[in-house]
């Protein structure tokens, strides 16, 4: 651990080593677990539609949804954990609050780092906000697999109520094409 005395007169080059360093570890894990989040569902699901037990495919993205959301939250325990390292902040509670608002980039946290810290909360952003789109866009890849399955489950009600309501949709031949053929390539 540095002493109080360092910490409070850090020159900006530790500074920015600091920052740049945390940003990679944060963005390496997001990417190195997110993608393996992604690979299990898409193997999972697929084996699922193809034993059509859709229910499974939809609950197997939540399931995705939520670790990739545990992801974000070991993000902000690492930067909490490095501001606790460096004695910036006070209790663990401080660390975890200001690393979570800036990480998120809702800033109801009040600045409480030191003078020659106070560039680290821009680096705790940045790897939130890249961080953040990872996820996202690792979801929305997500996405086809989990409408397959749930146009599959409810394919005959929906066809159902158009019928019922005398309602024509350009294309819901196609759906039922595109389930059938999805189904068919799982």
């Amino acid at each position: 651990m540095l002493n109080s005395e360092m910490v409070t007169k850090a020159p900006m080059f530790a500074n920015l080593l600091v920052g740049i360093i945390g940003v990679f570890i944060v963005m390496y894990t997001n990417v190195f677990f997110g993608r393996r989040v992604a690979l299990y569902y898409e193997i999972q699901a697929r084996i699922r539609l193809s034993q059509k037990r859709f229910n499974g495919v939809i609950n197997q993205f939540f399931l995705a949804v939520i670790f990739l959301a545990l992801i974000q939250v070991s993000a902000i325990l690492f930067w909490a954990g490095c501001l606790l390292l460096l004695n910036l902040v006070p209790s663990f509670s401080d660390a975890i609050l200001f690393a979570g608002s800036c990480y998120t980039t809702l800033g109801f946290i009040n600045d409480i780092l030191p003078f020659g810290w106070r560039f680290l909360a821009l680096f705790i952003a940045l790897s939130g906000l890249f961080s953040v789109a990872i996820s996202t866009a690792t979801m929305l890849n997500m996405m086809p697999l989990f409408r397959n399955a749930w146009l599959n489950k409810h394919s005959a009600h929906i066809k159902e109520i158009l019928i019922r309501h005398n309602i024509t949709i350009a294309g819901i031949e196609e759906i039922d094409t595109t389930i059938d053929i999805k189904t068919k390539k799982c």
